[in-house]
């Protein structure tokens, strides 16, 4: 859990917790936190620290100071800090031999290594002090592990209170700034600590943090908002680490994705929910779309679209590369990708065609175990309770292979259904395309827009595309410009979707009425040879009696 670490520490430390033990990569800040700590009025001790390399070490101030530097072993820092004797514990009060450092605070970093293994002598003089400090002795000691990971022995889990150190927040990133500021010499014409600057930097520890400012400050001898990009850069190298999480550098905005005007204008509403004035106003973080459609509508475009619009990281989780073949590691990978999107919040993290990923749902259960079911419960859960500015955007192609839970409103904040272009909206597209080709919309009147849209009926975003690049070859091969007549006949040359899944269409259609938005403010097209058909529902649907029919 996210913690004040300062106040948690001195209220165990005064509650007499045998052992304390804090999660985090973070040492520098581990190390001031039990500096405030030791200096406390209430508490008032000594910190002694411990590390293989340098030994026992013990703070004068702020100032560390040397006790023993050849004091490598986690067991003898342990017989030094217990008063244990040759012939085991000897002492008969708190202050039994004058070589125990009385009023003291040790802090080992990195005990884990002795932590994993078998190790039945450290265990109990581990338990034997806990088991000591609760009948009153060593009142004057405290024992704190700082490591990266969370590793603990089942013998010390009872004496052992755990903290996560929360990652920095913007006081922290603004004393890291104005440090690297100093460090480097930065003249204050050069200096702007902006509130934007400081939230490109939350997500990131200390040390990369750091590294973040340093890098800006050697490339470009400043720290200003022009530096922004160089810090989210690092937070790219976070998500390489992950291996489960891929990050996008979109190249498109809003205005690239033609027609879903009703999709557009709700997330325009939304560009500015994730700032302290929405905080103020009272606007929670929006939790995200669903978007339902054929494949080649926009959908994955428009995912990329609100990511430079919003000016937010764009996250892809593959849902394949979650699921691994040792038990329990499927659920492990699926909480590290959402604990990582957390940690680079805010973001998009945007979850492409996630009804593959999740497939096994309908045979969960024999076929793999459970595994999917409890993958998705996982998920499910998170987008349900996440209070963190993480917005997912999630597309699926086929309708029939979605889990009803994931099709709940208040799992996200809108399902949106994407159809086939309408005409205005082909000719938009057809119009976009063009534009991003040496503005050769310019080439086309608009009559020729007008019939090249009414001949293109039926034709997804991505199949007008197609059929541009290949009157473009045309072109190039012919040596001229491209012409009206070239690209109408890459029309004609097109059997779209439409045709090729005419029923699929037709069905779905009938099924999201009432269900989903609509992503475009246009009345669909009729399909050519629509037949008027029972509304149908999902196989899922038939199985589920909480669905209403």
């Amino acid at each position: 859990m996210n913690i004040n670490l300062s106040e948690i520490l001195a209220c165990n430390v005064k509650a007499g917790a045998p052992i304390i033990q804090i999660i985090s990569h973070d040492s520098l800040r581990i190390h001031a936190e039990c500096i405030e700590l030791s200096q406390n009025n209430e508490i008032n001790r000594t910190l002694y620290l411990w590390n293989r390399v340098e030994g026992l070490r013990y703070y004068s101030g702020s100032l560390e100071k040397v006790v023993k530097s050849n004091m490598n072993s986690l067991d003898e820092v342990l017989d030094w800090f217990l008063g244990i004797q040759d012939d085991g514990f000897s002492i008969e009060d708190d202050n039994a031999s004058s070589n125990t450092p009385t009023d003291s605070i040790l802090l080992l970093e990195d005990p884990h290594y002795e932590l994993e293994g078998q190790n039945p002598n450290l265990f109990s003089k581990l338990r034997l002090y806990a088991l000591r400090k609760g009948q009153g002795l060593y009142s004057d000691r405290s024992l704190i592990f700082s490591q990266p990971i969370p590793q603990l022995p089942v013998e010390l889990e009872k004496d052992t209170q755990v903290f996560h150190l929360s990652l920095p927040d913007r006081n922290a990133l603004m004393v890291l700034l104005n440090a690297t500021k100093d460090q480097y010499h930065i003249d204050e014409r050069d200096f702007q600590a902006s509130s934007r600057l400081i939230d490109a930097a939350l997500g990131l520890s200390t040390s990369e943090a750091q590294l973040a400012f340093a890098k800006a400050a050697v490339m470009k001898r400043r720290l200003t908002e022009s530096e922004i990009d160089l810090v989210v850069a690092e937070k790219e190298q976070v998500i390489k680490k992950s291996g489960l999480l891929e990050y996008f550098h979109p190249q498109v905005g809003l205005d690239d994705v033609g027609g879903l005007k009703n999709l557009k204008n709700w997330l325009e509403r939304r560009k500015n929910a994730y700032t302290e004035d929405a905080r103020e106003f009272g606007l929670e973080y929006p939790k995200g779309v669903l978007m339902l459609g054929l494949p080649g509508t926009g959908k994955s475009l428009a995912a990329k679209a609100v990511s430079s619009n919003w000016q937010l990281p764009l996250l892809r989780l593959d849902m394949g590369k979650v699921f691994g073949g040792v038990v329990g590691q499927s659920e492990e990978n699926i909480r590290n990708a959402l604990q990582m999107a957390e940690t680079i919040a805010p973001c998009i993290l945007w979850i492409d065609e996630i009804e593959k990923g999740l497939s096994g749902m309908q045979s969960s259960g024999s076929s793999d175990g459970g595994t999917t079911a409890r993958v998705l419960g996982t998920f499910l859960t998170w987008m349900q309770e996440k209070t963190s500015p993480v917005f997912v955007l999630a597309t699926a192609n086929n309708i029939e292979m979605l889990p009803p839970e994931l099709l709940r409103k208040g799992r996200v904040d809108e399902i949106f259904f994407v159809d086939l272009p309408v005409l205005e909206e082909r000719i938009e597209i057809l119009t976009i395309h063009l534009k991003k080709r040496d503005d050769r919309h310019e080439l086309f009147t608009d009559s020729e827009l007008q019939k090249l849209g009414a001949l293109s009926r039926g034709f997804t975003g991505a199949e007008l595309e197609e059929a541009v690049k290949e009157a473009l070859f045309m072109a190039f091969s012919e040596h001229s410009e491209v012409t009206y007549l070239q690209i109408s006949e890459a029309i004609k040359s097109t059997s779209p979707l439409s045709v090729t899944m005419h029923e699929t269409i037709s069905d779905t259609r009938k099924w999201i009425d009432g269900r989903a938005v609509s992503a475009s403010d246009a009345k669909p097209e009729p399909l050519i040879g629509d037949k008027i058909s029972q509304s149908p529902r999902l196989q899922q649907e038939s199985r589920n009696p909480f669905v209403k029919r």
